[in-house]
Formats: C-alpha cells, structure tokens, sequence
C-alpha cells in the first residue's frame, strides 16, 4: 500500500512550501521559486514557521503564493505534540506536494500524515541538512541538491536512495544591469545573516584593519543583522570606511549590488549561497571562502573571483588588494562572473525544473508506508499531555532554577 492512501485523497492539488519565516537565502529562493511560476494546473501555498524564542531576523514579507499562513509556537517550553498537531492542521487539504526545508515540518510528518508527496531541499553543505535527510529519510519521497558537491555527499549517505536524490540548482532573477567601473575607493559589500559562527563576520573588520595599514582606500556597506550584529558594530564604527545599512529587503540589497566592486564572504559552511550568486549576478566581484561546496562550484580563481583559506584575514585582504591595483583585472572577472551566473542561474528555466518535478507529484509518492520515530522532545513531549500543563510545569521549572525540561 502506498503511504499517500492514509492521508487526503480529493481536492485541489497543490504545492505546499513550509520554511522558518527567516531573513536569508531560504526565503530568498522560495519567493524566486513562487514569482517566476508558470500556470501548471497546481495552486502554491506557503506556510511560514514562526519560533517565537528565536532571536534571528525574521522574513517580514508576502510570498507570491495563492496562500500564505504563519503558524506561531514557543519551543520550549510548549508540549511538541502540540505544535506539530498545530503545524498539520495550518496545511491546505488535497493531494499534490508538501516541500520541506527545516526540521519542525519533518517531525510533523513522523506523527502526521498529510497525504502529500514530501520533498526535501538541502538548504546547505552542513551536517544539520544531511542529519535531516538521514533521520527523516521514511517520510522523504524526493531529496533535492543545489550543489554537485551536496548531492555527491548525499549519495554517499543514502546510496540505497539514490535514484531519489535529484540535482537542482537554484534560480535568480538576472539583474538587468550590472556594476559599472567608478572612480575613488574600492566599494566592498557584505550582505547576509551577521552570524560569526556560519559568516565568519568578525573577520571583515579584521580585514579592513589590514587593507588600511596597507594603505589600501576601500568603502565598506555592511546589509544584514543576526545575532552577532551589535557586537560587530560596536567593535567596527560607522564612518569614512564603512557604512552599516542593517536588514535590508530583497529587492533593496538587489539595488545596492551594482554600486559595488566586490563581495567579500569569509564564511565558514555554506551551500550555494544566494548571496553570492546574486553578487556574480550584478558583476560584483567575490573574494570568498574556500570550502569544498557551492562556494567553489561558482568561484573559479582567476576568473570569477578569488577564494582565500577559510578565516585566513591576511588571505582575504591580500586578495582584495590585488583587486584594488589592478582595475583592469577586476573588469574581466566582474564581467564572466555575469556571464556564468546567467547561464546556469536563470530564474525561468530553474523554475521551470522545479515545476516539472514537482508535475510528477502523484508518481514520485509510491515509498512504502513507513514511519520513522520522532526523535525530539523530552518525557514532557506527550501526545496525550495538556499543551498548558505542559507550559506551566516547564516555567514553573525554570522559576526554580531548574533546566527546562
């Protein structure tokens, strides 16, 4: 028997993405992913997860969808039966597609069942994503990669899932104009989640610190907020050298992008970087990390951009000064960077792939019925316990001191 027979069978098919409502590339690409769609005979839904404890930026936009909900929920200290009950009635009822993106909605498929083909998209070449994909693996019809060296990765992890495993590379809008050559300091751009752990952020400044005692004149525009954004910003002023801009929209970081030279990424893991793909996109130069990912599918040294050794600061702004010295060098590669961005990134046709995936809905959900164990929670996390004793013992908990629970 087929594991779609225990959920809905009638109405409507549709396709139903579920994502933290998170600032990022996330978010970035399910809106391209809705605004570029084509009429398919399938409406598109989004829910949005909001953790309420959670300090990260929050996605404060509409998505192009024909629905959209957000479905709030404080873990802890709330019960997580709850929240997933909460979670799998917010879906559109009908048969078609649910796309998951985070852990929370991959739980509610081990205790719900929505009737749905689930796909899976790897958001990034950490650990976290391929630890989804493994232990969620039993309600997973179909993984997605965004990257040749994700996908490699993932084979590997779940070789008996390979003919499951689909490569898709992402989409962009091309920006109808890129950066233009302009005289006076080198224009530097960072643009992202201020997180030091997964941006390695703290090293801009470092950088800069270096660029000046080389006597190197550059002009830094810092877009984006997190979690390590204030103690950045204290440490790094406001002033001839750098500007902080803070959360900026899609659209408006799009518009910044052509005033710029070069986008600079010290990052410590990543996928296919949005941000980096719609830096090339514009002609902005990259001086990025070198990580075995999507970082080194795109940036080819020499001729797209530059790398330097992950948290190497004296790497990055030597590589930046070269860039500063040697215009003509820095046009050539601004120029193929747009060049091989719009050649594999094209919002149309990426869409169109996911599109043509997802039209198969009804023949990719033949995995056997199958359950995986939850694997989250605590002894407070019952399906049978109240939501609100549960909430009142774990506060109670934490007014006495005690760990929540």
């Amino acid at each position: 028997m087929s594991r779609r027979a225990t959920g809905p069978a009638s109405g409507t098919p549709s396709v139903v993405y579920v994502l933290p409502d998170k600032m990022g590339g996330v978010a970035t690409i399910v809106a391209n992913l809705l605004g570029s769609r084509r009429p398919d005979g399938l409406a598109y839904h989004a829910v949005l997860t909001r953790n309420r404890p959670d300090p990260d930026t929050r996605y404060g936009g509409v998505l192009p969808a024909d629905g959209q909900r957000v479905v709030e929920y404080s873990l802890p200290p709330e019960n997580l039966f709850a929240v997933l009950r909460r979670l799998a009635s917010s879906l559109p009822p009908g048969p078609g597609v649910l796309v998951a993106n985070d852990w929370i909605e991959l739980a509610m498929l081990s205790v719900h069942d929505p009737g749905r083909t689930v796909i899976q998209i790897l958001h990034g070449d950490h650990e976290y994503y391929y630890d989804l994909a493994r232990r969620h693996e039993a309600v997973i019809d179909v993984f997605v990669t965004y990257g040749r060296v994700m996908d490699d990765k993932l084979r590997r992890l779940l070789p008996h899932r390979r003919e499951h495993i689909v490569h898709l590379p992402y989409g962009i809008p091309l920006p109808p104009r890129g950066r233009a050559p302009a005289p006076g300091p080198l224009r530097l751009l960072f643009a992202g989640r201020l997180s030091d752990r997964q941006k390695g952020v703290f090293d801009l400044l470092r950088i800069d610190e270096l660029l000046g005692a080389a006597g190197i004149s550059v002009r830094w525009t810092v877009a984006g907020d997190g979690v390590d954004g204030p103690a950045l910003r204290q440490r790094w002023r406001a002033g001839d050298r750098v500007v902080w801009v803070g959360a900026r929209s899609h659209a408006e970081v799009a518009a910044l992008l052509p005033e710029h030279d070069v986008f600079v990424l010290p990052t410590r893991a990543e996928g296919v970087p949005v941000a980096l793909v719609e830096a090339m996109a514009a002609g902005v130069v990259p001086v990025a990390s070198d990580i075995p990912s999507g970082v080194a599918e795109l940036v080819e040294p020499g001729r797209t951009g530059l790398l330097a050794p992950v948290a190497d600061v004296a790497a990055f702004a030597a590589a930046i000064a070269s860039l500063a010295r040697d215009p003509d060098r820095l046009e050539a590669m601004s120029r193929r960077a747009r060049e091989v961005v719009g050649a594999a990134h094209d919002v149309r046709e990426r869409t169109a792939a996911y599109q043509a995936l997802y039209a198969r809905w009804a023949e990719l959900g033949r995995r056997p019925a199958g359950r995986a164990p939850l694997g989250y929670g605590s002894r407070l996390d019952q399906p049978w316990l109240p939501n609100g004793a549960v909430v009142a013992v774990r506060r109670a908990w934490r007014l006495l001191g005690g760990r929540i629970r």
